[in-house]
């Protein structure tokens, strides 16, 4: 009897001292614990760590579902969590959004399992901060992204670089073949062509190279001085006025006021010819283009319209984008580079503006810079 007694109590002993281990490791452990009852989903206990995370009391906790609870505000998800752990005895979530009780929002990993505790069915829920592991792993994208941005970047400014000289050569033997009376009508025709071509791979090349200037000085400041208005719109207009003629598209530059911008000029032009030159490749034989101009407090809004073939709704969104070329445009013999639209956005917005577009298929396009002035 007296062997037997001392049994009971080393076993009560061993059983005390392990409850209190694991009552410390409950209490000192650096993720947060939930006891759940099995049956009705109340929690029945919740760790410090819990607390100070989430920064409800620990009353707030006790006695309440997980979907009452103000920290788990999918009301909906929370309940079917409960339910497939009955279920499964297991779940987890690798991502889990939580609202601390201030309003901050916290990633947690979140794992529960069923495990019975003698001859009581147990639901624990572990709940690990992640929020700094997951501004580590953007920080991590961010360095990667821009890495790899500079290595094509430079390889772009490089290879431009390199293709320009060949380009030139090649450009100024064919020039010389045109000038050689010695050549019948068809060789005369397939030197143009590859003119044509020579000068839509000139073209490309700037844009490559403006892109690269891009990438360059995007978190720079960009150099401005005063720019006249009306003379910047003039001298891009008579550039144009060639290309215009070919289509006899008439380019009226209505109300200019005598204003100056506070801009680059080199890229103010290169904004107004992609624009410009835009309108007369995709305008209408005969048609026109009408540029505009008004006040607006500390900005002038310049509007360039034409009556050209439009752009299709779904395709405005994306107009500004790279590489990106409206259905009906690839449907022209116009080769663009992809690269115009793009181009005048950032220059835009690296003068503190905006620009827009609005248009009506088969009626024509109107693009509006809001750009500062020079105050």
């Amino acid at each position: 009897m007296t062997k037997k007694l001392n049994n009971e109590k080393v076993i009560a002993s061993k059983l005390l001292a392990s409850e209190q281990r694991y009552r410390r490791l409950f209490e000192t452990a650096r993720d947060g614990i939930l006891l759940l009852d099995s049956q009705t989903g109340e929690i029945t206990d919740v760790n410090p760590f819990l607390i100070e995370l989430l920064g409800y009391s620990k009353e707030e906790f006790l006695g309440k579902k997980l979907w009452e609870v103000g920290a788990f505000k999918n009301i909906k998800a929370s309940k079917e969590t409960f339910k497939a752990l009955q279920d499964t005895g297991y779940v987890a979530y690798e991502d889990l959004p939580l609202e601390t009780k201030d309003g901050r929002l916290i990633e947690v990993e979140f794992v529960s399992n069923a495990y019975m505790a003698g001859n009581e069915r147990v639901m624990q829920c572990n709940i690990r901060d992640i929020s700094i592991r997951k501004r580590i792993d953007a920080v991590d994208k961010s360095i990667l992204f821009l890495e790899q941005e500079k290595l094509k970047t430079n390889f772009i400014a490089d290879a431009t670089h390199e293709l320009r000289t060949p380009l030139a050569i090649i450009k100024g033997n064919v020039e010389l073949a045109l000038r050689n009376k010695d050549k019948n009508a068809s060789q005369v025709e397939t030197f143009k062509a590859i003119n044509v071509e020579i000068n839509h791979l000139a073209e490309l090349l700037s844009d490559l190279t403006t892109l690269t200037s891009e990438n360059k000085i995007a978190h720079q400041k960009i150099f401005k001085s005063k720019v006249s208005l009306l003379r910047l719109i003039e001298n891009v207009t008579e550039r144009c006025a060639t290309l215009a003629l070919t289509k006899n598209i008439k380019i009226e530059i209505k109300e200019i006021p005598d204003v100056s911008l506070a801009g680059d000029r080199i890229y103010l032009e290169k904004l107004f010819s992609n624009i410009i030159s835009n309108a007369i490749f995709y305008g209408k034989e005969k048609g026109s283009i009408i540029i505009n101009a008004k006040k607006d407090k500390k900005y002038i809004i310049i509007t360039i319209k034409d009556n050209g073939i439009g752009i299709e709704k779904e395709d405005l969104p994306n107009i500004f984008n790279r590489f990106y070329r409206a259905e009906n445009a690839r449907d022209t013999k116009r080769e663009g580079t992809g690269l115009g639209l793009a181009i005048s956005k950032w220059i835009v917005e690296s003068h503190d503006g905006n620009i827009e577009v609005s248009s009506v298929i088969k009626k024509g396009t109107t693009f509006t810079i809001s750009l500062p002035l020079f105050l």
